[in-house]
Parts: C-alpha cells; structure tokens; sequence
C-alpha cells in the first residue's frame, strides 16, 4: 500500500442501490483501500427511469471534469463496466477522462454470454466506437478468465488482467450449519434479469420431492411470471419475498442452510461470494467465472443450467447433512482468501504502478 493518500474516482452505480456490481463498490468503498487512498465517488447510474438516467449521466460527467480540473497529476479514474446501456455510458466516460489526462483502470463486470451476447447485437461502426473507446484505457480488468477472453475476442484489449470481485467480510461469522436445523434453500437472484435464472429454477423446483422438508426463499428484483405465481399456490415450502435490503439480506443468509445460483450467465457473481462467505454450501451452474471460484464437490455443486440438473443437485444437497458441511466449511475458507483485504492490494498494485508513470 502506498503511504500517501491519494485521489481514485470510482464511476459506476450509486453503491446504495441493488445489483452486483454496486454491491461490489460497496466493499471496496469499505475496504482496506480507502485507508490508502481518498475513494470519491462519482455514480453514474442511480434508477433505470429513462429521464433520471440522463440526469445521473451528465451530472457524473460534470463531477468527472471538476475533478480532473481540480487536482494534480496523482490521481486516476476507476470506470466500473457492464453491458447494454453500461457500455455506452463508460465509454464515454473513457474518453472525457483520458481527454482531461487522468489515468483510467476500465474493470468490466460482465459474464462472458452476457458480452458476447450483447457483441453480438451491435452494429460494426457501433462497436468500432467501443474498441476505440475501451482501448484508451491504461489499463482493463474482469473479474474472471472466461470473461476476459469474451472481452477479447468482442471488443480486442489483448492485455486485461483479472482481478476478482472481494468476498464480503461477515461480522459476527457464522459458520457451518448443525446438520439438525431446519433446511432454509434461499435464491436472490430475483425475476428481472433472465440471465440470473430465475425461471430455470422454478422449473427445478417443481421437480422436488413433494416430501422433501424444505423451506424455500426466492429473493431479489422483479415479480414472479404466472409459471412462479402457480408453483408457489401449489407448494406452500416455497415463498417470494422481492427486494431484499442489506439488513434483510443478512438476517436470510444467516438463516440459511443452503445456496443457489441457477444462471445462465455470470461475471463472478457476488452473490456467489456472500453465500460462501455466511459458510454456506451452493448449488451453482458452471457459467462464466463460477468454475474458476469454486470446484464441484469441494466447495459447491457445479451443474449445466438445465432444471433437471439442478433438481437433482438440491435434492442430493438438502438430503445429505455431512456433504453440506464439508462443502460449507470449504466455501467459507476460500471466500476469507478472496476477502477485502486480498483485493484491495491487488488493486492498489495497480493504481501505485499508474500513479508512479
């Protein structure tokens, strides 16, 4: 760490606000990074109304020239990236900063089907405009080796680093479950975004043993489909609880006694990263990063996002108390490996090796 502070504006969704990658601004805001560094904070995405958008929008590139203006040459962006209007939004945000001087770290978010899905998509003089744009940046980052070699084949940055997002630091730790508490399965990944898997695993769910003594929670964004609504009249061991704050969000996990992660596509998903960090086994499907973090059978259930897989995934997990400690007591090992601490002098690294240039 370097022993003066100095200035990293961080660009990305307002940390107070759901989803991944605003949960990851939060630990890092958090963590041992902003006792080596003055963090300020320049959101550029608060709620997905189309006038507020713009509003946030040009309002963060203000901050971004006032601040550029207003200091000397130690100081670098950090421009936190995902897909669709994320990437519009940051690569203007590339451009305004490297056109005022200032070092830029670019650190994409996405999972490689989501880049290359929304790749896909564009038009060539579109996606001419990203490559340049993205290019600019001193440096660029995933979160994962699938999602960086997405971003190569996509957007052409041969040189991209990864970094992991940061395991949330639980206080006070939970541990493993008592293999004779009642099973509490919780999914957060909610109904918004089809990516997350959200009717996948209502499929699944509907393929569990009628008898299986289960307590199923589905949280997050979004509202249930009818297929969701009808499962849920029909099995009273299932409820949709939407929204979950952070306070609600740890009083679920540490009720919890089991995880899952039913996606068809992730970066590396924080999510993932809370439920090993409340020691907690997980069902997962072998998408994006999920496979570089955890292994099948030694910290999670690896499975293909396919219902019947996942069926027979929480079947064997919710019926098996000694599988679900071994891989609880495994996971909460690896994410205090992964832990604030770990990344923030990963990323102080990089930041001291741009500022010292």
């Amino acid at each position: 760490m370097p022993e003066r502070r100095r200035h990293v504006l961080q660009m990305g969704p307002d940390p107070s606000i759901g989803g991944g990658m605003a949960a990851v601004l939060r630990e890092l805001l958090a963590s041992p990074l902003a006792d080596a560094y003055q963090l300020d904070l320049d959101p550029t995405y608060r709620s997905a109304a189309p006038m507020s958008r713009v509003v946030t929008f040009v309002a963060s590139l203000a901050r971004l020239v006032a601040w550029s203006a207003g200091g000397d040459r130690h100081r670098l962006v950090h421009i936190h990236a995902t897909v669709r209007g994320s990437a519009y939004r940051k690569s203007v945000c590339v451009l305004v900063a490297k056109a005022l001087r200032r070092k830029v770290v670019l650190q994409f978010h996405s999972g490689a089907g989501d880049i290359d899905t929304f790749a896909g998509r564009l038009r060539a003089p579109v996606k001419a405009v990203f490559r340049f744009a993205f290019a600019r940046a001193d440096v660029a980052l995933a979160v994962s080796d699938a999602s960086a070699a997405a971003l190569r084949r996509t957007y052409g940055p041969e040189a991209i680093e990864v970094v992991p997002n940061p395991a949330p630091a639980v206080a006070p730790p939970v541990g493993p479950r008592g293999d004779d508490e009642p099973q509490v399965l919780v999914y957060l990944g909610g109904f918004a975004n089809a990516a997350k898997g959200g009717d996948v695993l209502v499929d699944a769910l509907a393929r569990l043993p009628a008898d299986l003594p289960v307590e199923v929670v589905l949280a997050g964004p979004g509202e249930l489909d009818p297929t969701g609504a009808a499962l849920l009249e029909a099995d009273p061991r299932i409820r949709w609880v939407g929204w979950q704050g952070p306070a609600e969000k740890d009083e679920l996990l540490r009720r919890a006694t089991a995880f899952v992660i039913p996606s068809r596509s992730e970066g590396l998903p924080m999510a993932l990263l809370e439920a090993m960090a409340y020691d907690l086994p997980v069902v997962a499907t072998a998408v994006g990063g999920m496979p570089e973090l955890v292994q099948d059978g030694v910290e999670s259930l690896l499975v293909p996002p396919d219902p019947e897989a996942i069926a027979a995934a929480l079947e064997r997990l919710l019926g098996d108390p000694a599988l679900r400690r071994r891989l609880a007591v495994a996971a909460g090992a690896h994410a205090r490996e992964l832990g604030p601490a770990v990344i923030a002098t990963r990323l102080a690294r990089i930041y001291e090796d741009l500022l010292g240039r």
